[in-house]
């Protein structure tokens, strides 16, 4: 404490204010800062102008939190000048003045603006808290402001000629205060980060310190992670030649960089995600590129490692890099970049990336700090300084810009407004002169001013920054401001306010340039990283029709500089500011050094002597009569007598000052020297403190005997209560004795009353037990009486049975006998009576066939009179009813036709219909007519013609009627169960109408007029409002403190909106409920609605029974209405023919696009032979209308166009099938289908209406909402906000009931595409299906099907997949048994979708949050293990072609991975295991590892393969669609031969088929690939050729030749397919050639003429005609091969195989793969069918079977390849004038093949491995 009042005590070397110098000029100023730098008192005041000299060293105790406490409540020049005074003097300002502050610093780099900056923030700091102490609030925001600088200096600060640490970017830190003096929050604004800096730097200078932190601090497992190791290895950071600086402690930035990260509550993902970025950056300098075809990437392993940190696609990446696409007629057209242009990508992605992430770090520390209104603030701005090095460039030039700027900021408060202030008042001034630097700003940013120029210059193609530059000197050159150098060279000069500057133009034009490019964008937002895609999330694309409107003019780098500058500039107009003005002593930094000149020319080109003068002599401080009276009132004195505020200033300035030479008066205001302020300050303060006391003491006397009379009526009060105690004390004692007696008296009466009771008791059980005894003897000797009885009747009943079987024996036999003897006579009855009764039926038959034949011709002639007196009878109704029919349309024509005279006679009288209704109409509501309603007699027409009371809105261009005002919030039937909670059968429900008024619920009996009210509930005063749905109930309880109702609605989507609003009411204060209250009408209870666009007219109609009505008339109905008064009806008419008044017409703004089309209306569904009319149309802004003429009399309709409408685009097939073009617009309730002859016509159509459909805000619905919510809730860690989302929301929640309608906005219309024939009708039909298709999962026996279908149906229709996903998560929240058999079953869904769409972003962060939450809820259950599978499943899910296999999905329900087989040559195979996101490029990876193939020399790859039918799989398609895709192929039963279809493992690149080594597995390969591309015919060779091959083939396989050997499949080794057509003219390469009539199958097929061959195979059913017809040529053919075979006894396989690929190597092309296509272009001189060879160097054009080629085209001749149409192959070659073009189905295959062998150039030129 001691050392720190000797400093503020310490003698003053100079003058601590410079303008109380005597001898005014820079010599004397400079000696008076001179002397106190010297004694270390680096502060000196310009009046309250603080120049700050940086001493490059720390002065002991100058900052000390004693210093601090000595500044406070200090005025300016009571202490010694310091950084605090001004901090101070800010702080109170904000109450003395009433208004924001500001601090602005500025001065040359390297001054120490970014140190005064965090002095000021300290101090703030520390009174906040003190401040923050005496109130008890929390101080952590304080700390938080605190810990930005960090975060802030490493991200933005870097090292730079002239400063170690700095300011790259402008911040400008806004602290927010309470009326107590407490830091409530603040807020960071950056201004002007120099983005070039990441990419490039001057010599001697760094990078952002963050990346040398983070190279250097981090520690190795980050490293390891990020791929990092020395920072030599990286451009971006290497370039300068400066990497390391001794004086900056680059691990410690990195460690006070994370403690600041986690002050700021960041997360360790969030900061995961950050450091991955800026190694993603790093590793993205090291990019390069060479030209062969176009740009392509050097480096394919940094691609990847920058790629993977990104989290997106590297071949993705490296085509947004090296590739430029455009959109030509809904075709993307990708055209290749130079390396030049490839570069600019490459850096315009790095910068944007890290201005993203540093821009996402600001906002990241707004949140923490984020503030509510406040009472004021206080800003420091902390921006670089000024900057002249030796060679000056484009961020030099945009720096110098932002100073000039600041700059006159400071000339315009300090000189400008001052000294016009002063003479505007009338004050006696002399004008000091200043030097303005109006005219340099003016040659920078006028119109054709040099960043115009330049903005010009780099939106050209072809400019250059020579062009530029001699823009420059043409348009300026004669400019003082402007330099143009006498020496010809790349340079222009501008004389800046510090002064002359240089600019080196070399590279401004590539820096001004933002390149980053749509395809860019599009590959950053498809990354995986959240965090990679929030920081482009508010980013456009410029191919956006909506995008493209409003910006056609991509922003340039200097042209966003400037837009921030002016915001700067806004910011700082709104505060009162304070200026603090850094000086660097010396150049290099180093103490106690102190260099005039440079010292002397800072203080020259701040206008420091100017500043001096006018604070000497000017009069700073300057009030308003009255603001001053009000402030210094205490002053005044009670013996003041003027009452004019102006008076009275004059009388208080004179008591301290009568020579007016401090103090001036204006015409408004008082003027003040500052150091007449202090004394007035100082003496107010004093008075105050005076006057306080003495208030105090009032008031303290005051709450004294306040408390004494509190005191005494306490006392008083206590008395009372005690002498009432002891009185109702004594009471209850006298009260108890009695009680007592009589206690003891009842006692004494009852137990007597006891004993005679018992007494009577026992002689009553004596009498009752003796009368038992002798009931029990009598009923014992009964007993035995009976059982005698029965024993003597057991006995006579045993004889009795004996003479009875006896009896029955007898006469059993007897009748036995005379059965047999009637059974025989019988039998001979039975035969005579048979033959008698067949002849009886023979008659009755007759008889009755007779009888039915005349009763169905009796039946038949009644049916005929009936069905005659039917007809009769109909055809008379029929005749009535069709006249009630003419008479009913005979009467709607009168009606009609009426309406229409009316309307021409209303048309010709237009004042009739301009009268303007009556001001105070009942109806009107909006002046404007955008709003009106009121009650209407209604009459629709139709069978039922009745006039109807309706209440009628117009609002929004539609007509909306209700039955009756909508007073209520909602209204709508429900049914009713009440009476407590007990459970009532549905006989005791009661269907109610409810209607919801204000906090009141009442229910009807009806929704009639004067129905009778049943009840009425009290919302607020409810206990609770449950969701009680359970089942199929969508149901609800209102609890009140007498019962229960339980309400039951008919669907989820009404209890929804019941359950809403009731909460809203329940939770609403009155505010909110009267804005409820005044909402307008709402369309769901509206019994109809009409647009307006679709009326064709309103009139006004003449009836005697309605004297006001009028007509509406469409095109398909009249709709008649009566107003109540004559003004109401001018009104209605007024409002509903604003837009249809007589002829319609449109200004030229509204139409967008008109013409005739041929329309055609399809309802919902296309259906053939409609008849199509010819329309005018005419395209507006909202709608299509459409007209019967172009005089736009009759209208016909119109289309009204939002978000959700549809036009799709023409179609080239429907154009060759019908001769005219088509497009569809799909409405909300209709599809059109419009037709033109012109193609241009069509195009236009289609975008002019896809252009007003995309400017049209997005529909969201409440689900969407919701999830927004419920992610601003995650986002801030609002867990109880989101349970009550969930508990206020049900349409969030699992529901038993059906969906009505898709959750999500689903485009209108019929699906039209291919996938018609699969029964799709809409998407919102189909969101639905599938929903209902959930709820009933658990019941399914085999859920596989029903699996794949719901994935078939999302993968047709894409739009389908996030309502999908919503409805999954809908179902599978608040289930109450989380392992339930349906819950499991949608979760089970759930992960296969995961494995198979990725959804959009919002939903993807909707589910990953749903799924995160429910393992929180549930963490031990099998759904936390289903939840756990498809989060790591989102992580690495790619996009699919197919929809899993069955064996995929077998293998997600059990959460595991698949396996998979894959083979290679010989029959070999392995098994795999894959998982749904396994891509080729891993199998291939494991399988060379497994196989020691790492050091191979050529490349392998992955085929998909059927027999002799195979296609090579790309690195990135998923395995698992491949194997999907086999499954199909198995279903259709599609194969080649009936082969399987295999995933096959072998080779793809021949490389250096030359250095294989015999005895290794690659050689195998090789070998085995040869052969199979002899036997395919794809190798030129002659036929002797090919069967020593073929022999060779026979003894590597089975050795030597065995007598009967033979060879059962000729195909294995030998190209069958030569021999199904006429052979060609071979060139011998190997063996001698023999001419053809010696060969050995002379005589055989290959005879026959083409023709007949030809006819012969057109001829044929099947292949085995064909294979008889060659029959003779195979058989020759395996003779030949077996007498080759017979030569080669005694060669071992090796042998063999030696031999074989000697042969194949002698062709000079060997390794080439060979394609057929067919060359249809005149002007190259090949035949129709010809060998396109692709090899490792080149790409060659081949006769059939000729080994040597025709042309060879290297490919760094190339200049491009691809396939503009299908099966059309082009490759354009540099020095041809034509392009080569093929026919082929292979040029996806041939397009691979030549940008894998690219790719290897690429590698093997960088030296890189494969």
């Amino acid at each position: 404490m001691a050392k720190t009042v000797k400093i503020l005590q310490a003698p003053q070397a100079g003058l601590s204010d410079m303008a109380k110098l005597q001898d005014l000029n820079v010599e004397s100023i400079l000696e008076n800062i001179r002397q106190r730098f010297e004694a270390d008192q680096i502060y000196t005041y310009i009046g309250s102008i603080l120049a700050a000299v940086n001493p490059y060293k720390t002065i002991p105790n100058l900052y000390d939190f004693e210093v601090m406490e000595a500044y406070d409540k200090r005025h300016i020049g009571d202490l010694p000048p310091h950084i605090y005074a001004i901090a101070n003097d800010a702080y109170y300002s904000m109450w003395k003045q009433t208004a924001n502050q500001c601090v602005l610093i500025s001065g040359e780099s390297g001054a120490g603006k970014t140190e005064s900056t965090k002095f000021i923030l300290n101090y703030l700091s520390k009174m906040s808290q003190a401040s923050a102490v005496e109130t008890g609030n929390d101080v952590s925001v304080e700390k938080c402001i605190l810990q930005s600088s960090p975060i802030l200096e490493a991200f933005g600060n870097a090292k730079t000629v002239y400063n170690n640490n700095s300011s790259r970017f402008g911040k400008f830190i806004q602290l927010a205060f309470s009326s107590r003096g407490v830091i409530e929050g603040g807020k960071v604004q950056d201004y002007l980060l120099e983005k070039n800096r990441v990419v490039g730097q001057n010599p001697g200078e760094r990078n952002y310190h963050i990346f040398y932190a983070l190279i250097l601090g981090a520690p190795d497992e980050m490293k390891q992670k990020l791929g990092l190791g020395a920072p030599e290895k990286y451009k971006y950071i290497n370039q300068s030649g400066c990497i390391k600086d001794p004086n900056i402690n680059d691990q410690q930035i990195y460690s006070d960089v994370n403690e600041a990260l986690k002050d700021m509550k960041l997360n360790d993902e969030q900061v995961s995600d950050m450091f991955e970025l800026l190694g993603a950056i790093l590793h993205i300098g090291n990019l390069d590129f060479i030209t062969a075809g176009g740009a392509q990437v050097s480096s394919m392993s940094v691609l990847k490692q920058a790629a993977d940190l990104l989290s997106v696609d590297e071949y993705q990446l490296a085509n947004a890099l090296t590739e430029k696409t455009r959109l030509l007629r809904g075709e993307l057209i990708s055209t290749p970049l130079d390396e030049h242009q490839a570069r600019d990508s490459r850096d315009s992605l790095a910068m944007n990336l890290y201005a993203r992430c540093f821009h996402w770090i600001i906002s990241r520390i707004n949140v923490r700090i984020r503030t509510k209104p406040t009472f004021h603030s206080v800003g420091v701005l902390d921006i670089f300084g000024f900057e002249n090095f030796e060679v000056n460039r484009f961020e030099q030039f945009n720096i110098n810009f932002a100073n000039e700027k600041l700059q006159e900021y400071f000339n315009k408060h300090i000189f400008s407004l001052e000294q016009h202030e002063y003479n505007a008042e009338g004050l006696d001034w002399v004008d000091i002169d200043w030097q303005d630097n109006g005219e340099c700003l003016d040659l920078i940013v006028r119109k054709l001013g040099l960043l115009s120029l330049i903005d010009e210059e780099s939106r050209f193609p072809k400019g250059t920054d020579g062009t530029m530059l001699d823009k420059l000197h043409s348009n300026h050159a004669k400019n003082g401001f402007y330099i143009k150098p006498r020496v010809n060279n790349s340079k222009f000069g501008i004389k800046h306010y510090a002064g002359d500057v240089f600019y080196e133009t070399t590279g401004f034009l590539e820096k001004n340039r933002d390149t980053f490019r749509d395809e860019m964008l599009t590959t950053i937002k498809e990354s995986r990283s959240d965090f990679i895609y929030d920081l482009f999330e508010d980013m456009q694309e410029s191919s956006q029709p909506n995008a493209a409107k409003k910006n056609r003019k991509k922003p340039t780098v200097s042209s966003q500089f400037q837009e921030s500058l002016h915001s700067l500039m806004s910011t700082l107009s709104a505060c009162n500011p304070y200026f603090v003005r850094c000086i660097k002593p010396n150049s290099t930094k180093a103490p106690n050094a102190f260099e005039k000149t440079l010292t002397l020319n800072q203080l020259r080109y701040s206008g420091m002597l100017e500043t001096v003068k006018i604070r000497r002599a000017g009069f700073p401080v300057r009030r308003l009569f009255d603001d001053f009276v009000r402030r210094y009132r205490p002053l005044l004195g009670k013996d003041t007598q003027s009452s004019h505020s102006q008076h009275k200033c004059i009388s208080l300035l004179s008591s301290y000052e009568s020579t007016n030479q401090k103090w001036q008066i204006g015409r408004t205001k008082v003027f003040l020297k500052e150091d007449l302020e202090i004394k007035l300050e100082r003496d107010r303060a004093e008075r105050v403190e005076t006057l306080v006391t003495k208030a105090k003491a009032c008031f303290k006397g005051y709450r004294a005997r306040k408390a004494y009379k509190a005191t005494v009526a306490k006392i008083v009060f206590v008395q009372k209560y005690c002498r009432m105690y002891r009185q109702r004390r004594r009471f209850l004692n006298l009260k108890d004795a009695t009680i007592t007696l009589q206690r003891y008296e009842r006692g004494r009466k009852a137990r007597q009353l006891f004993h005679v009771m018992m007494e009577e008791r026992r002689m009553e059980e004596e009498r009752k037990r003796e009368e038992q005894r002798r009931r029990a003897e009598e009923e014992q000797r009964e007993l035995e009486r009976l059982k005698a009885e029965a024993k003597l009747r057991e006995l006579e009943e045993l004889q009795a049975k004996l003479e009875e079987d006896a009896r029955i024996k007898a006469e059993e036999e007897a009748a036995k006998k005379k059965r047999e003897e009637e059974e025989r006579q019988r039998v001979l009855e039975k035969a005579k009576a048979i033959e008698a009764a067949k002849r009886l039926e023979e008659e009755q038959a007759k008889i009755r066939a007779e009888e039915e034949r005349l009763k169905l011709e009796n039946e038949l002639r009644i049916r005929r009179e009936e069905e005659a007196l039917r007809l009769e009878k109909e055809e008379a109704e029929r005749l009535v009813e069709e006249k009630r029919l003419e008479e009913e349309v005979r009467r709607r024509e009168e009606e009609l036709a009426y309406a229409m005279q009316q309307f021409e006679e209303a048309d010709q009288d237009s004042e009739y219909q301009d009268d303007d209704p009556d001001e105070d109409s009942v109806s009107r509501k909006s002046d404007d007519l955008q709003y009106w309603e009121g009650y209407l007699n209604m009459k629709c027409g139709g069978m039922v013609n009745t006039w109807k009371k309706r209440y009628c809105v117009l609002r929004d261009e539609t007509l909306m009627w209700f039955r009756a005002k909508q007073e209520a919030l909602k209204s709508g039937w429900l049914m009713k169960k009440g009476g407590g909670t007990s459970t009532l059968s549905r006989r005791n429900w009661r269907k109610r109408f409810f209607v919801l008024k204000g906090i009141e619920l009442a229910y009807y009996e009806s929704d009639s007029d004067g129905a009778p009210c049943k009840g009425i509930i009290n919302i607020k005063q409810t206990k609770d409002i449950l969701d009680s749905s359970f089942g199929r109930e969508s149901s609800l309880d209102i609890i009140t403190d007498k019962r229960t109702y339980h309400i039951v609605a008919d669907n989820a989507d009404d209890l929804s909106e019941w359950f809403s609003i009731l909460m809203r009411v329940k939770n609403a204060n009155e505010y909110e409920l009267k804005q409820m209250q005044d909402e307008d009408a709402n369309p769901k209870n509206a019994i109809g609605t009409l647009d307006v666009a679709v009326i064709d007219s309103v009139v006004p109609v003449h009836l005697q029974t309605k004297p006001n009505a009028f007509a509406i008339i469409t095109a398909e109905r009249v709709f008649n209405m009566s107003a109540d008064s004559p003004e109401d009806m001018n009104g209605w008419l007024k409002a509903l023919t604003q837009y249809h008044k007589g002829q319609r017409t449109y200004s030229k703004e509204e139409i967008l696009m008109s013409g005739w089309l041929t329309k055609e209306n399809t309802g919902t569904i296309s259906r053939p032979g409609i008849t199509r009319k010819k329309r005018y149309f005419i395209l507006t802004s909202h709608s299509l209308d459409i007209y019967k003429s172009v005089d736009l009399q009759h209208k016909l309709g119109a289309i009204a166009l939002n978000r959700l409408c549809s036009v799709t685009v023409p179609d080239d097939k429907m154009f060759k099938e019908i001769g005219t073009w088509k497009f569809t617009i799909h409405s909300r309730r209709y599809s059109y289908n419009l037709f033109t002859p012109s193609n241009d016509e069509a195009w236009k159509w289609t975008y002019a209406i896809q252009e007003v459909i995309d400017s049209k805000p997005p529909i969201e619905t409440p689900s969407q909402i919701l999830i927004k919510e419920l992610r601003e809730a995650s986002l801030n860690g609002y867990n109880d906000e989101i349970d009550k989302i969930y508990k206020l929301n049900p349409i969030l929640r699992n529901v038993p009931y059906m969906l009505k309608s898709p959750l999500l906005p689903l485009p209108y219309g019929q699906i039209m595409s291919s996938n018609l024939d699969k029964g799709y009708t809409t998407l919102q039909d189909e969101a639905v299906k599938i929903f209902n298709v959930l709820q009933g999962s658990e019941q399914l026996p085999d859920p596989m099907p029903v699996i794949q279908g719901i994935l078939q149906t999302c993968q047709d229709l894409k739009p389908l997949q996030d309502e999908v996903y919503c409805q999954l998560v809908k179902q599978t929240t608040w289930v109450k048994d989380a392992d339930n058999l349906n819950n499991l079953r949608n979760w089970q869904i759930l992960c296969c979708m995961c494995c198979t769409f990725i959804p959009s972003r919002s939903i993807l962060r909707y589910v990953r949050f749903h799924i995160k939450r429910q393992v929180e809820l549930s963490p031990k259950t099998q759904m936390a293990a289903y939840a756990g599978y498809a989060l790591e499943a989102l992580k690495r899910t790619r996009t699919r072609e197919f929809v899993p296999s069955r064996d995929e999905i077998i293998a997600i329900l059990g959460r595991r991975d698949m396996n998979a087989t894959v083979f290679c040559h010989g029959g070999g195979s392995c098994q795999i295991s894959i998982n749904s996101s396994t891509t080729a490029g891993q199998v291939i990876h494991t399988l060379v590892k497994g196989m020691n193939l790492d050091s191979c020399y050529n490349r392998f790859s992955l085929y998909e393969k059927s027999g002799l039918v195979e296609k090579a799989i790309d690195d990135r398609s998923v395995v698992a669609d491949i194997l999907a895709k086999f499954e199909r192929f198995r279903a259709r039963g599609l194969s080649d031969r009936g082969k399987p279809w295999q995933l096959f493992f072998k080779l793809f690149c021949f490389l250096d088929t030359q250095s294989v080594k015999p005895d290794s597995i690659e050689y195998s390969f090789l070998f085995e690939q040869a052969h199979e591309e002899v036997i395919r015919g794809k190798f030129p060779a002659t036929d002797e050729q090919l069967i020593h091959l073929s022999a060779l083939r026979m003894q590597f396989d089975k050795g030597d030749y065995v007598h009967g050997d033979w060879i059962n499949d000729l195909t294995e080794v030998y190209p069958v397919d030569r021999l199904k057509v006429k052979p060609k003219e071979d060139n011998d390469f190997g063996f001698q050639q023999r001419d053809r009539k010696d060969t050995f199958i002379s005589g055989t097929l290959r005879g026959i003429g083409e023709k007949t061959l030809k006819r012969l195979q057109k001829s044929a059913s099947d292949d085995n005609i064909l294979e008889s017809v060659y029959r003779d040529d195979v058989s020759a053919t395996i003779t030949a091969i077996i007498d080759k075979w017979r030569t080669l006894k005694g060669t071992s396989a090796e042998r063999a195989q030696n031999i074989y690929m000697s042969f194949m190597r002698s062709w000079k092309y060997f390794g080439s793969r060979l394609f057929e296509v067919e060359c249809h272009d005149g002007r190259q001189a090949y035949p129709k069918s010809i060998w396109l060879s692709v090899n490792k160097s080149m790409v060659a054009v081949h006769k059939i079977n000729d080994p040597n080629p025709l042309d060879e085209f290297p490919y760094e001749k190339i200049l491009s390849f691809g396939a503009p149409i299908p099966n059309e192959y082009k490759i354009i070659v540099e020095g041809r004038r034509s392009e080569l073009t093929f026919d082929t189905t292979e040029v996806f295959e041939i397009a691979k093949l030549m940008k894998a062998y690219i790719n290897e150039i690429v590698k093997k030129r960088n030296m890189i491995p494969a």
